[in-house]
């Protein structure tokens, strides 16, 4: 992969780094904000299936916070390997990623064929 390629790629993960990080401080804003206005309105809810999709909102939040931070640790191990010019490199068979692939996913760690195989074995990487 040449440097223009590799300055390509570094741009699509920055940006999707960004991306993630703001739908992070997004949630954070959402469930501070909440907060706050429980604090207003301290007590009971008025019906139990308030209660009810209160927790699910903020259990949901915390479940899509955890899965954006997992992307980010992904982003930004895709960053490192840029820098030790590995990015692109299947980890389980060492072959080129598809560039289609890479576009789609510029974070992805295997290729296609490899990813199936993880999917059917049940380890889902």
């Amino acid at each position: 992969m040449n440097k223009k390629e590799r300055e390509k790629y570094k741009k699509l993960l920055i940006k999707e780094k960004i991306r993630i990080l703001e739908a992070i401080g997004a949630l954070q804003k959402g469930s501070l904000e909440l907060r706050q206005v429980e604090g207003e309105n301290p007590g009971i809810p008025t019906h139990l299936a308030e209660l009810a999709s209160d927790n699910f909102e903020k259990n949901l939040d915390l479940d899509l916070a955890s899965s954006e931070g997992k992307l980010i640790v992904e982003i930004n191990n895709a960053l490192a390997k840029l820098e030790k010019k590995l990015f692109g490199i299947c980890e389980e068979c060492r072959k080129k990623i598809g560039k289609k692939r890479l576009r789609a996913l510029p974070y992805a760690r295997l290729c296609i064929a490899c990813q199936k195989k993880d999917e059917g074995s049940g380890l889902n990487i």
